[in-house]
């Protein structure tokens, strides 16, 4: 009998690639439109959307706070125009796209939730430093601050995240997007902890995959290969399921199959412990300190492709590029 995840491929194997409509025409050219009234920002290629930017912060009500506690990145699918990143409610309001948070944050004159965002922690965009957009990617740089309930901040974020048709793809099938996070420390030294299920990089697909519990996943060698999540807890040395080179998850949104890359610059520091669940949500943690004149600079890469999921060593070429693009400061 194939494995859930065999299976899938080979039905997805039956689907001509570009299923998902028409792909971006050569000539298009990224674009970004801002919406500072709703505290939306999205990266169009043409007329097709590829990321919104979610800045909006609104205390007006408890709702609204609920709902605006956090700065974060929907994702589109490739040759559609649907969101399959998760918003506010569903299954564990608090995740939301593409994010970063911890839930342990802590220094000499108090901790903080930056992941559940309780007790007035939240995330709250300050501005736009740039956007720049071409025929190539799309780009932009925000500052956001990490701050208590006296809106006071705890941690500047610098957030640089940008947008390209992945390279080897078919046009408007597969999006690249580089994600670059800098932190740095307001309150002296902090401890930036918790766990692997609550603080980190993550990525957080839309509430539909957690109704089917349906999310699947292909590692590289060495690690599990069962399709199935991985879900362990944090004790050992190294804990388990740990120092991963990277993982891909692959779902379904709105009848149509994605699979998302998730690529971990190997220098940032260890153990990182990867977290994965069937519902959808998964990423990388790791420990570490702040200090007002030693920020922590993060780097991710994440791949969304549209149709059948890719071999792991498609995966890994893709890694082994990354990879040798930090190291050439590309």
């Amino acid at each position: 009998m194939l494995s859930p995840l065999r299976s899938t491929i080979l039905l997805a194997s039956l689907v001509p690639f570009g299923w998902l409509g028409s792909p971006a025409a050569a000539e298009d050219s990224f674009r970004w439109v801002d919406d500072e009234k709703a505290g939306t920002c999205d990266l169009l290629l043409g007329d097709q959307p590829v990321l919104r930017y979610m800045y909006a912060s609104d205390n007006s009500t408890p709702e609204r706070a609920a709902e605006t506690y956090k700065v974060y990145h929907h994702v589109f699918g490739p040759g559609t125009k649907t969101i399959i990143t998760k918003g506010p409610g569903g299954l564990y309001t608090h995740h939301r796209g593409l994010y970063v948070g911890w839930n342990k944050t802590s220094g000499a004159d108090g901790e903080w939730d930056f992941w559940h965002c309780t007790k007035g922690a939240r995330l709250k965009h300050i501005k736009f430093l740039k956007r720049t957009a071409d025929a190539n990617s799309g780009s932009m740089t925000a500052e956001i601050h990490w701050i208590d309930a006296s809106d006071k901040p705890v941690i500047a974020e610098t957030r640089t995240v940008t947008a390209r048709l992945l390279p080897d793809t078919k046009a408007g099938t597969a999006w690249q997007i580089d994600w670059q996070t800098q932190l740095v420390s307001q309150r002296g030294e902090l401890k930036l902890e918790g766990d692997r299920q609550h603080a980190g990089f993550q990525f957080r697909a839309a509430q539909e995959v957690a109704d089917k519990n349906s999310a699947r996943y292909i590692r590289p060698e060495g690690a599990p290969q069962g399709a199935d999540a991985v879900q362990v807890g944090d004790a050992g040395d190294p804990p388990p399921h740990s120092n991963i080179a990277w993982v891909a998850m692959s779902y379904e949104v709105d009848g149509h199959r994605y699979t998302t890359e998730y690529f971990e610059d190997p220098s940032l520091p260890k153990p990182s412990l990867f977290s994965e669940r069937p519902y959808g949500r998964f990423g990388a943690f790791f420990k570490t300190k702040l200090t007002p004149d030693k920020p922590l600079t993060m780097r991710y890469q994440v791949n969304i492709l549209a149709g059948a999921p890719p071999a792991r060593d498609a995966v890994q070429k893709r890694f082994d590029t990354f990879v040798k693009g930090l190291k050439s400061g590309d």
